[in-house]
C-alpha cells in the first residue's frame, strides 16, 4: 500500500515538473513585448528628390504620420492625426486604415518596424499637380532610411 502511494506521488511530481518546463518554454517563444510609445523617423534620397516619414505609436497603435516627399519643384504634405477633422481611422489588427480627404492610407504596425501604403490619393490636394499617389514607405526604429515602393510614380 504504502509502495503504490509513493509510485503515485512520484507519478505527480514528475507531471508537475513536465508542465512547468513547458509553461517555461512557451514563455520564451511569445512575441516581442509592444513598446508604450515608439517613433519612426526616416529620410531618403537627396534635396530635390527625396521623401520623409515621420510616425508615431502609442500601445501598438499608430497615433499620427507625417509625409513629405520633393520630386524637383514639386513638394507634398500628407499629415494625419487621430481626432483631426481631415482624417477619419479605422483599428484593424497591426493595422489602421486612414481615410484621408482624397483616398487613403494603411498604416502596418509591428514593433520595430511600420509600412504606409496610400492608396488613390488625389495629387491634387496635397502635392498640387495631376494624379494620384499609390505607393508604399517602409520605416524601422534603428534605420535612418526609408525604403520606397512607387511614391515617386
Amino acid at each position: 500500500m504504502r509502495r503504490t502511494a509513493m509510485v503515485l506521488c512520484l507519478i505527480a511530481y514528475t507531471g508537475a515538473a513536465v508542465a512547468a518546463e513547458t509553461a517555461n518554454t512557451n514563455r520564451k517563444s511569445r512575441a516581442p513585448k509592444v513598446p508604450s510609445l515608439e517613433k519612426f523617423s526616416c529620410r531618403t534620397g537627396p534635396n530635390d528628390h527625396q521623401a520623409r516619414l515621420v510616425v508615431v505609436v502609442v500601445k501598438g497603435r499608430p497615433m499620427e504620420f507625417a509625409y513629405y516627399s520633393r520630386l524637383g519643384t514639386g513638394v507634398c504634405s500628407i499629415h494625419g492625426r487621430r481626432g483631426d477633422a481631415y482624417t477619419e481611422w479605422e483599428d484593424q489588427p497591426g493595422a489602421a486604415r486612414v481615410k484621408l480627404i482624397e483616398g487613403s492610407a494603411m498604416l502596418e504596425y509591428k514593433p520595430g518596424h511600420l509600412k504606409l501604403r496610400f492608396a488613390d490619393v488625389g495629387r491634387m490636394v496635397y502635392c498640387g499637380m495631376l494624379g494620384e499617389l499609390n505607393g508604399s514607405i517602409e520605416v524601422w526604429t534603428k534605420k535612418s532610411e526609408c525604403t520606397l515602393d512607387g511614391v515617386f510614380d
